[in-house]
Protein backbone atom coordinates (compact mmCIF):
# COMPACT_ATOMS: atom_id res chain seq x y z
CA UNK A 1 0.00 0.00 0.00
CA UNK A 2 2.98 2.23 0.55
CA UNK A 3 1.16 4.76 2.71
CA UNK A 4 0.22 5.35 6.33
CA UNK A 5 -3.41 4.32 6.81
CA UNK A 6 -6.86 5.00 5.56
CA UNK A 7 -7.49 6.89 8.80
CA UNK A 8 -4.38 9.05 8.60
CA UNK A 9 -5.67 11.84 6.44
CA UNK A 10 -2.67 14.15 6.62
CA UNK A 11 -0.59 12.32 4.05
CA UNK A 12 -2.99 11.99 1.17
CA UNK A 13 -1.52 13.37 -2.00
CA UNK A 14 -3.94 14.56 -4.68
CA UNK A 15 -1.76 13.45 -7.57
CA UNK A 16 -2.54 12.37 -11.11
CA UNK A 17 -4.13 9.00 -11.59
CA UNK A 18 -3.59 7.13 -14.89
CA UNK A 19 -6.08 8.30 -17.48
CA UNK A 20 -7.58 10.94 -15.18
CA UNK A 21 -7.10 14.69 -14.98
CA UNK A 22 -5.09 16.24 -12.18
CA UNK A 23 -7.05 16.57 -8.97
CA UNK A 24 -5.69 19.32 -6.73
CA UNK A 25 -7.31 20.48 -3.53
CA UNK A 26 -7.22 24.04 -2.22
CA UNK A 27 -5.22 22.76 0.75
CA UNK A 28 -2.62 21.21 -1.56
CA UNK A 29 -2.37 24.38 -3.65
CA UNK A 30 -2.02 26.51 -0.52
CA UNK A 31 0.67 24.22 0.86
CA UNK A 32 2.56 24.28 -2.44
CA UNK A 33 2.37 28.07 -2.64
CA UNK A 34 3.49 28.53 0.97
CA UNK A 35 6.27 26.00 0.52
CA UNK A 36 7.52 27.77 -2.61
CA UNK A 37 7.45 31.17 -0.89
CA UNK A 38 9.25 29.80 2.15
CA UNK A 39 11.98 28.23 0.01
CA UNK A 40 12.40 31.43 -1.99
CA UNK A 41 12.57 33.58 1.13
CA UNK A 42 15.13 31.29 2.79
CA UNK A 43 17.28 31.03 -0.31
CA UNK A 44 20.62 32.41 0.98
CA UNK A 45 21.59 33.94 -2.36
CA UNK A 46 18.35 35.92 -2.57
CA UNK A 47 18.02 36.91 1.09
CA UNK A 48 21.77 37.51 1.46
CA UNK A 49 21.97 39.67 -1.63
CA UNK A 50 19.04 41.81 -0.51
CA UNK A 51 20.56 42.11 2.96
CA UNK A 52 23.90 43.22 1.51
CA UNK A 53 22.32 45.80 -0.78
CA UNK A 54 20.22 47.25 2.04
CA UNK A 55 23.13 47.49 4.48
CA UNK A 56 26.31 47.84 2.43
CA UNK A 57 25.19 48.44 -1.12
CA UNK A 58 25.86 51.62 -3.11
CA UNK A 59 23.61 54.51 -1.96
CA UNK A 60 21.86 54.85 -5.32
CA UNK A 61 20.88 51.16 -5.30
CA UNK A 62 19.66 51.38 -1.71
CA UNK A 63 17.57 54.41 -2.63
CA UNK A 64 16.00 52.58 -5.55
CA UNK A 65 15.18 49.55 -3.37
CA UNK A 66 13.46 51.72 -0.77
CA UNK A 67 11.74 54.10 -3.20
CA UNK A 68 8.67 51.90 -3.92
CA UNK A 69 7.95 51.54 -0.22
CA UNK A 70 8.42 55.25 0.43
CA UNK A 71 6.03 56.14 -2.37
CA UNK A 72 3.22 54.00 -0.98
CA UNK A 73 3.72 53.75 2.76
CA UNK A 74 5.65 55.86 5.28
CA UNK A 75 7.60 52.77 6.32
CA UNK A 76 11.19 53.54 5.46
CA UNK A 77 11.55 57.15 6.52
CA UNK A 78 13.74 58.78 9.12
CA UNK A 79 10.95 58.71 11.66
CA UNK A 80 11.59 56.46 14.67
CA UNK A 81 8.80 54.13 13.56
CA UNK A 82 10.19 53.89 10.02
CA UNK A 83 13.73 53.21 11.24
CA UNK A 84 12.44 50.52 13.60
CA UNK A 85 10.63 48.79 10.76
CA UNK A 86 13.74 48.93 8.60
CA UNK A 87 15.74 47.38 11.43
CA UNK A 88 13.10 44.65 11.72
CA UNK A 89 13.35 43.92 8.00
CA UNK A 90 17.13 43.68 8.19
CA UNK A 91 16.89 41.36 11.19
CA UNK A 92 14.46 39.10 9.31
CA UNK A 93 16.81 39.02 6.31
CA UNK A 94 19.72 38.08 8.60
CA UNK A 95 17.69 35.23 10.07
CA UNK A 96 16.60 34.00 6.63
CA UNK A 97 20.14 34.20 5.27
CA UNK A 98 21.55 32.29 8.24
CA UNK A 99 18.82 29.65 8.01
CA UNK A 100 19.40 29.30 4.28
CA UNK A 101 23.16 28.88 4.69
CA UNK A 102 22.65 26.27 7.43
CA UNK A 103 20.17 24.41 5.22
CA UNK A 104 22.67 24.37 2.36
CA UNK A 105 25.44 23.14 4.67
CA UNK A 106 23.13 20.42 5.98
CA UNK A 107 22.30 19.32 2.43
CA UNK A 108 25.98 19.23 1.47
CA UNK A 109 26.91 17.15 4.53
CA UNK A 110 24.02 14.76 3.86
CA UNK A 111 25.16 14.28 0.25
CA UNK A 112 28.70 13.61 1.49
CA UNK A 113 27.45 11.12 4.08
CA UNK A 114 25.21 9.28 1.61
CA UNK A 115 28.23 9.06 -0.72
CA UNK A 116 29.97 7.14 2.09
CA UNK A 117 31.99 10.22 3.10
CA UNK A 118 33.80 10.52 -0.19
CA UNK A 119 33.83 13.37 -2.71
CA UNK A 120 34.13 10.95 -5.62
CA UNK A 121 32.83 7.52 -6.58
CA UNK A 122 34.09 4.70 -4.36
CA UNK A 123 35.04 1.46 -6.11
CA UNK A 124 34.69 0.44 -9.74
CA UNK A 125 32.83 2.57 -12.28
CA UNK A 126 29.31 1.70 -13.34
CA UNK A 127 28.84 0.43 -16.91
CA UNK A 128 25.21 1.23 -17.65
CA UNK A 129 24.30 1.82 -21.28
CA UNK A 130 23.85 0.02 -24.61
CA UNK A 131 26.52 -2.56 -23.77
CA UNK A 132 24.43 -3.66 -20.76
CA UNK A 133 27.39 -4.71 -18.64
CA UNK A 134 25.46 -4.45 -15.38
CA UNK A 135 22.92 -6.98 -14.10
CA UNK A 136 19.85 -5.78 -12.18
CA UNK A 137 17.74 -8.22 -10.15
CA UNK A 138 14.17 -7.12 -9.34
CA UNK A 139 11.76 -9.04 -7.12
CA UNK A 140 8.06 -8.67 -7.85
CA UNK A 141 8.86 -7.82 -11.46
CA UNK A 142 5.55 -8.90 -12.99
CA UNK A 143 3.42 -5.96 -11.87
CA UNK A 144 3.31 -2.55 -10.22
CA UNK A 145 6.61 -0.82 -9.54
CA UNK A 146 8.52 -3.95 -10.60
CA UNK A 147 6.84 -4.04 -14.01
CA UNK A 148 7.81 -0.44 -14.71
CA UNK A 149 11.36 -0.90 -13.41
CA UNK A 150 11.91 -3.94 -15.64
CA UNK A 151 10.90 -1.87 -18.66
CA UNK A 152 13.07 1.09 -17.72
CA UNK A 153 16.18 -0.79 -16.62
CA UNK A 154 16.12 -2.97 -19.74
CA UNK A 155 17.31 0.09 -21.68
CA UNK A 156 20.47 0.34 -19.60
CA UNK A 157 21.30 -3.13 -18.24
CA UNK A 158 20.46 -6.81 -18.28
CA UNK A 159 17.51 -7.52 -16.02
CA UNK A 160 16.48 -10.58 -14.03
CA UNK A 161 12.94 -10.50 -12.68
CA UNK A 162 11.68 -12.81 -9.93
CA UNK A 163 7.99 -13.21 -9.19
CA UNK A 164 5.52 -15.87 -8.12
CA UNK A 165 3.06 -14.48 -10.69
CA UNK A 166 3.36 -15.13 -14.45
CA UNK A 167 5.53 -12.72 -16.42
CA UNK A 168 3.76 -10.44 -18.93
CA UNK A 169 4.46 -11.23 -22.58
CA UNK A 170 5.54 -7.66 -23.32
CA UNK A 171 8.30 -7.92 -20.73
CA UNK A 172 9.38 -11.34 -22.03
CA UNK A 173 9.90 -9.70 -25.41
CA UNK A 174 12.40 -7.14 -24.10
CA UNK A 175 16.03 -7.74 -25.01
CA UNK A 176 18.23 -8.75 -22.09
CA UNK A 177 15.33 -9.51 -19.73
CA UNK A 178 15.05 -12.90 -17.99
CA UNK A 179 12.30 -14.17 -15.71
CA UNK A 180 12.32 -16.79 -12.97
CA UNK A 181 9.19 -17.91 -11.16
CA UNK A 182 9.82 -18.29 -7.46
CA UNK A 183 7.94 -18.09 -4.18
CA UNK A 184 10.32 -15.87 -2.20
CA UNK A 185 8.77 -17.06 1.08
CA UNK A 186 10.64 -20.33 0.41
CA UNK A 187 14.11 -19.29 1.54
CA UNK A 188 15.84 -22.48 0.38
CA UNK A 189 14.35 -22.13 -3.11
CA UNK A 190 15.33 -18.45 -3.22
CA UNK A 191 18.93 -19.22 -2.23
CA UNK A 192 19.16 -21.95 -4.88
CA UNK A 193 17.75 -19.57 -7.49
CA UNK A 194 20.38 -16.96 -6.64
CA UNK A 195 23.12 -19.50 -7.31
CA UNK A 196 21.47 -20.43 -10.60
CA UNK A 197 21.29 -16.77 -11.64
CA UNK A 198 24.99 -16.29 -10.87
CA UNK A 199 25.89 -19.27 -13.06
CA UNK A 200 23.63 -18.24 -15.96
CA UNK A 201 24.04 -14.46 -15.86
CA UNK A 202 27.01 -13.53 -13.69
CA UNK A 203 27.33 -11.19 -10.73
CA UNK A 204 24.27 -9.13 -9.80
CA UNK A 205 25.28 -5.45 -9.62
CA UNK A 206 21.96 -4.04 -8.44
CA UNK A 207 19.47 -5.74 -6.11
CA UNK A 208 16.00 -4.18 -5.92
CA UNK A 209 13.92 -5.67 -3.12
CA UNK A 210 10.55 -4.63 -4.52
CA UNK A 211 8.14 -7.51 -3.87
CA UNK A 212 5.57 -6.68 -1.24
CA UNK A 213 2.13 -7.69 -0.02
CA UNK A 214 -0.43 -6.20 2.36
CA UNK A 215 -3.17 -7.80 4.46
CA UNK A 216 -5.09 -4.70 5.55
CA UNK A 217 -6.58 -6.01 8.79
CA UNK A 218 -6.26 -5.23 12.46
CA UNK A 219 -3.95 -7.34 14.64
CA UNK A 220 -6.83 -9.45 15.98
CA UNK A 221 -8.37 -9.91 12.53
CA UNK A 222 -5.11 -11.13 11.00
CA UNK A 223 -4.11 -14.77 11.26
CA UNK A 224 -0.60 -15.86 12.26
CA UNK A 225 -0.13 -17.38 8.82
CA UNK A 226 -1.05 -14.11 7.09
CA UNK A 227 1.36 -12.06 9.21
CA UNK A 228 4.11 -14.63 8.82
CA UNK A 229 3.78 -14.65 5.03
CA UNK A 230 3.74 -10.84 4.92
CA UNK A 231 6.96 -10.66 6.93
CA UNK A 232 8.56 -13.32 4.77
CA UNK A 233 7.77 -11.44 1.55
CA UNK A 234 8.27 -7.87 2.75
CA UNK A 235 11.34 -8.34 4.94
CA UNK A 236 12.91 -11.77 5.39
CA UNK A 237 13.42 -12.25 1.64
CA UNK A 238 15.54 -9.06 1.76
CA UNK A 239 17.91 -10.70 4.23
CA UNK A 240 18.20 -13.84 2.09
CA UNK A 241 18.92 -11.91 -1.11
CA UNK A 242 21.41 -9.56 0.56
CA UNK A 243 23.32 -12.49 2.05
CA UNK A 244 23.35 -14.28 -1.31
CA UNK A 245 24.32 -11.35 -3.54
CA UNK A 246 26.18 -8.64 -1.61
CA UNK A 247 29.40 -10.68 -1.09
CA UNK A 248 29.96 -10.72 -4.87
CA UNK A 249 29.20 -6.99 -5.03
CA UNK A 250 31.92 -6.40 -2.44
CA UNK A 251 34.40 -8.50 -4.44
CA UNK A 252 33.77 -6.52 -7.62
CA UNK A 253 33.86 -3.22 -5.64
CA UNK A 254 30.50 -2.20 -7.03
CA UNK A 255 26.90 -2.74 -5.96
CA UNK A 256 23.60 -1.10 -5.10
CA UNK A 257 20.88 -2.44 -2.79
CA UNK A 258 17.49 -0.73 -3.16
CA UNK A 259 14.62 -1.42 -0.76
CA UNK A 260 11.11 -0.40 -1.77
CA UNK A 261 9.82 0.53 1.66
CA UNK A 262 6.88 2.89 2.27
CA UNK A 263 5.74 6.00 4.08
CA UNK A 264 4.41 3.35 6.46
CA UNK A 265 8.03 3.01 7.62
CA UNK A 266 7.47 6.06 9.81
CA UNK A 267 4.20 5.24 11.58
CA UNK A 268 2.26 2.45 13.27
CA UNK A 269 -1.06 2.90 11.49
CA UNK A 270 -4.16 1.10 12.82
CA UNK A 271 -5.18 -1.69 10.45
CA UNK A 272 -1.71 -1.87 8.92
CA UNK A 273 0.47 -2.83 11.87
CA UNK A 274 2.19 -5.86 10.34
CA UNK A 275 2.73 -3.96 7.10
CA UNK A 276 4.23 -0.98 8.97
CA UNK A 277 6.53 -3.28 10.95
CA UNK A 278 7.79 -4.88 7.75
CA UNK A 279 8.43 -1.49 6.17
CA UNK A 280 10.25 0.01 9.12
CA UNK A 281 12.24 -3.23 9.07
CA UNK A 282 13.12 -2.62 5.42
CA UNK A 283 14.27 0.89 6.32
CA UNK A 284 16.39 -0.28 9.25
CA UNK A 285 17.83 -3.14 7.20
CA UNK A 286 18.90 -0.74 4.45
CA UNK A 287 20.47 1.74 6.85
CA UNK A 288 21.99 -1.05 8.93
CA UNK A 289 23.57 -2.59 5.82
CA UNK A 290 25.05 0.80 4.96
CA UNK A 291 26.50 1.12 8.47
CA UNK A 292 28.00 -2.37 8.31
CA UNK A 293 29.47 -1.67 4.87
CA UNK A 294 31.19 1.40 6.30
CA UNK A 295 32.36 -0.31 9.49
CA UNK A 296 32.90 -4.02 8.78
CA UNK A 297 33.18 -5.15 5.17
CA UNK A 298 36.22 -4.82 2.87
CA UNK A 299 35.28 -2.58 -0.09
CA UNK A 300 32.09 -1.71 1.78
CA UNK A 301 32.33 1.93 0.77
CA UNK A 302 31.77 0.87 -2.84
CA UNK A 303 28.22 -0.32 -2.04
CA UNK A 304 25.28 2.06 -2.48
CA UNK A 305 22.12 1.64 -0.41
CA UNK A 306 18.76 3.32 -1.01
CA UNK A 307 15.38 3.06 0.69
CA UNK A 308 12.39 4.34 -1.29
CA UNK A 309 9.26 5.44 0.56
CA UNK A 310 6.20 5.79 -1.69
CA UNK A 311 2.88 7.22 -0.64
CA UNK A 312 -0.36 5.96 -2.30
CA UNK A 313 0.43 4.51 -5.72
CA UNK A 314 -1.54 2.40 -8.15
CA UNK A 315 -0.14 -1.10 -7.51
CA UNK A 316 -1.54 -4.54 -6.81
CA UNK A 317 -1.31 -3.99 -3.05
CA UNK A 318 -4.22 -1.57 -3.27
CA UNK A 319 -6.48 -4.50 -4.14
CA UNK A 320 -6.44 -5.44 -0.46
CA UNK A 321 -7.88 -2.05 0.43
CA UNK A 322 -10.28 -2.06 -2.49
CA UNK A 323 -11.40 0.61 -4.89
CA UNK A 324 -14.21 1.60 -2.51
CA UNK A 325 -11.69 2.54 0.18
CA UNK A 326 -9.75 4.69 -2.27
CA UNK A 327 -12.91 6.45 -3.44
CA UNK A 328 -14.36 6.82 0.06
CA UNK A 329 -11.37 8.71 1.39
CA UNK A 330 -10.76 10.81 -1.72
CA UNK A 331 -7.38 9.24 -2.44
CA UNK A 332 -6.05 9.60 -5.98
CA UNK A 333 -3.11 7.19 -6.28
CA UNK A 334 -0.05 8.14 -8.28
CA UNK A 335 0.91 6.04 -11.30
CA UNK A 336 3.67 3.52 -10.47
CA UNK A 337 6.04 5.20 -12.92
CA UNK A 338 6.52 8.01 -10.38
CA UNK A 339 8.36 5.54 -8.17
CA UNK A 340 10.11 3.52 -10.87
CA UNK A 341 11.51 6.70 -12.44
CA UNK A 342 12.98 7.74 -9.08
CA UNK A 343 14.59 4.32 -8.58
CA UNK A 344 16.09 4.22 -12.06
CA UNK A 345 17.49 7.73 -11.70
CA UNK A 346 18.96 6.87 -8.28
CA UNK A 347 20.66 3.71 -9.53
CA UNK A 348 22.02 5.19 -12.76
CA UNK A 349 23.46 8.12 -10.80
CA UNK A 350 25.10 5.75 -8.31
CA UNK A 351 23.62 7.58 -5.34
CA UNK A 352 22.60 6.29 -1.94
CA UNK A 353 19.69 7.85 -0.08
CA UNK A 354 16.36 7.74 1.71
CA UNK A 355 13.74 9.07 -0.70
CA UNK A 356 10.06 9.83 -0.26
CA UNK A 357 7.76 9.76 -3.28
CA UNK A 358 6.33 12.30 -3.77
CA UNK A 359 9.10 14.40 -2.28
CA UNK A 360 6.75 16.59 -0.21
CA UNK A 361 6.01 13.55 1.99
CA UNK A 362 9.41 14.09 3.62
CA UNK A 363 7.68 16.34 6.14
CA UNK A 364 6.10 13.24 7.70
CA UNK A 365 9.32 11.29 8.22
CA UNK A 366 9.63 12.80 11.69
CA UNK A 367 6.10 11.95 12.79
CA UNK A 368 7.50 9.51 15.36
CA UNK A 369 8.98 12.49 17.19
CA UNK A 370 5.62 14.30 17.39
CA UNK A 371 4.12 14.54 20.89
CA UNK A 372 1.90 11.59 21.75
CA UNK A 373 -1.22 13.79 21.79
CA UNK A 374 -0.46 15.11 18.29
CA UNK A 375 -0.03 11.59 16.92
CA UNK A 376 -3.31 10.53 18.55
CA UNK A 377 -5.10 13.49 16.99
CA UNK A 378 -3.64 12.65 13.59
CA UNK A 379 -4.93 9.08 13.81
CA UNK A 380 -8.36 10.05 15.17
CA UNK A 381 -7.78 8.27 18.48
CA UNK A 382 -8.78 11.09 20.83
CA UNK A 383 -12.57 11.22 20.78
CA UNK A 384 -13.27 7.51 20.96
CA UNK A 385 -14.74 7.20 17.48
CA UNK A 386 -14.22 3.74 16.09
CA UNK A 387 -12.07 3.84 12.96
CA UNK A 388 -13.28 1.79 10.03
CA UNK A 389 -11.10 -1.16 9.17
CA UNK A 390 -10.72 -2.73 5.78
CA UNK A 391 -12.95 -5.58 6.97
CA UNK A 392 -15.66 -3.09 8.01
CA UNK A 393 -15.59 -1.45 4.62
CA UNK A 394 -15.66 -4.79 2.82
CA UNK A 395 -18.64 -5.90 4.91
CA UNK A 396 -20.49 -2.65 4.16
CA UNK A 397 -19.66 -3.05 0.50
CA UNK A 398 -21.07 -6.57 0.35
CA UNK A 399 -24.15 -5.72 2.45
CA UNK A 400 -25.12 -2.80 0.25
CA UNK A 401 -24.41 -4.46 -3.05
CA UNK A 402 -21.42 -2.25 -3.74
CA UNK A 403 -23.16 1.06 -2.97
CA UNK A 404 -20.87 2.01 -0.06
Amino acid sequence: MHIFSQSFTLVRSPIVSPGKPIKISNHSMSYTACSSLTKAASEPVLAGSLLYLLTRGPPHIRARLLAPFQSTLPVFTNTPKGVARLVTLITILKILTTAGVLRRVNQALNRLAWNNWSLSRNGADWQFGPSKEELVLITGGSSGFGYEMVKSFSKHARVVAIDISPFPAELHALHGVSYYQCDITNTAALEALCEQIKIEHGVVSVLINNAGIGVGKTILETSNIESQRLMQVNLMSHFALIRALVPDMLKQKKGHVVSIASMASFVSAPGLIDYCISKIGALYLTEGLRAECLAHYPNGRSICTSSIHPSWHQTGILKNAGKDLIDKHGIVPDPPTRVSDVVVEQVLAGRSGRICVPKDQERYMGIRSWPRWAQDLAFGLVFGKKAETFADLKEQHEATGGKV
